[in-house]
């Protein structure tokens, strides 16, 4: 009797021990916690899960909030008392048994991506404000939006009143739309040299959208793009280019000779089309993409326009995978960056000469001809092929030379203000 006991005690010691290693074999060490290049860098004891990641922005004051599930602080680990530019407080805590959390407190909102780099997944990298980042004061308030009552719940019972903005994710979207409120400019241009790549959409046995049965996107995308290589010369950039005549480049050796060419830059031009013709007049503007998933139905039907011309079977089925492996690298912050100069600068070189230009705005979406590049890249939609007065615009040489201004002076812009984050 007593030896069944004992065996019995060791069965449920064992069993205890199975269950508790089983259930807390998921959770990940915070080890390190470090501000370099003005970002908070988070090192795991392991790879880290980016769907373990909860993302909030709360207003007054504003604040980042970042929950980590399955996560536990280290109490061996790294963390020092942390301090940065713009940063009014940074506080982690182990907010749940499971779950740190991070909260940065700044003076004003600013819009922050957090990414995860691809070759070192078990860090997590926040960016601290910088001044190209922060939001207007009527930006703020565009996006307060009425508290959730299961919010509300959660915050009368913790006790601790936050007025919740909204989701980071749909910010991050919607913020895009107003790319004048994120751009500083600079009269002045960059001190080192930079390489440029210039890639012309489609070519070859590819024409791209078509307007009017005529006017076809690979002729207009490389007329610009040779206006854009000549401004951007002219400013004393090298310049490459991916096409310089009315051939076909598979899409993944785009990206190829901008790496070759160890380029500093890549920027793909286009040019958009109505679904349908009973929106041919309705549809027009200048948009700029980074690449970047997105909940947005539009933004994935113009990319999904653009990808399917190049992608075969193959190439569909490891969408996700290639997508996804991509998609949380560093350059992606900076693309954004790029993409918000580009566009301010189209809009207002073109809006100085021309009436009825319309802002589309900085938008992620999914466009393959940007997976691989190792360099901060961007497509640029210059306007819509299937829109008569817009398309009038588009193969005018007058026009194009306006256009190719504004992307020289975009990078000028971009290429500044990153010079000044490592003075």
């Amino acid at each position: 009797m007593v030896k069944r006991d004992i065996l019995k005690s060791f069965v449920f010691l064992w069993s205890w021990v199975f269950l508790s290693v089983a259930l807390f074999a998921d959770i990940n060490m915070l080890k390190r916690v470090e501000i370099a290049n003005n970002e908070l860098r988070l090192v795991f004891s392991s790879w880290l899960n980016k769907g373990n990641i909860d993302k909030m922005v709360l207003n007054d004051p504003p604040r980042q909030v970042i929950d980590i599930n399955n996560a536990r602080l280290d109490t061996q680990g790294s963390f020092p008392d942390l301090s940065a530019k713009g940063v009014n407080s940074l506080r982690i805590s182990q907010y749940k048994d499971d779950v740190v959390r991070i909260v940065i407190e700044t003076d004003r909102p600013y819009v922050c991506n957090h990414y995860q780099p691809m070759m070192s997944r078990s860090y997590y990298q926040i960016p601290l404000p910088i001044k190209s980042t922060y939001l207007k004061e009527e930006m703020v308030t565009a996006y307060v939006k009425e508290v959730p009552q299961e919010i509300e719940k959660q915050r009368h019972d913790q006790k601790k009143p936050e007025v919740l903005v909204q989701r980071e994710e749909k910010i991050e979207e919607e913020v895009s739309f107003f790319p004048s409120f994120f751009s500083t400019g600079s009269s002045k241009g960059p001190k080192k040299d930079y390489t440029v790549v210039i890639d012309a959409g489609h070519g070859g046995h590819d024409s791209g959208a078509v307007g009017e049965g005529r006017y076809m996107e690979k002729v207009f995308v490389l007329q610009m793009a040779k206006q854009v290589e000549k401004q951007l010369k002219k400013e004393g950039y090298t310049v490459k280019m991916t096409r310089s005549d009315d051939r076909f480049i598979e899409l993944k050796n785009r990206t190829k000779i901008a790496n070759r060419h160890k380029a500093d830059i890549f920027i793909s031009i286009h040019a958009n089309a109505a679904p349908n013709q009973s929106k041919y007049a309705s549809m027009y503007g200048v948009e700029t993409f980074f690449l970047q998933m997105t909940r947005s139905e539009r933004a994935k039907n113009i990319a999904a326009k653009e990808n399917s011309v190049v992608l075969n079977a193959n190439d569909f089925l490891s969408n996700d995978v290639i997508l996804n492996s991509v998609l949380s690298g560093p350059k992606i912050e900076l693309s954004h960056k790029l993409a918000i100069d580009v566009q301010t600068k189209i809009v207002k070189n073109a809006r100085h000469q021309y009436s009825g230009v319309k802002d589309g705005g900085v938008r992620p979406a999914p466009f393959w001809v940007l997976v691989g590049a190792q360099m901060p890249s961007i497509l640029v939609e210059v306007g819509y092929i299937s829109n008569p007065a817009e398309r009038a615009r588009l193969f005018s040489p007058a026009y194009q030379k306006v256009v190719a201004k504004g992307i020289s002076e975009g990078v000028d812009s971009y290429l500044v203000n990153r010079e000044k984050e490592f003075e």
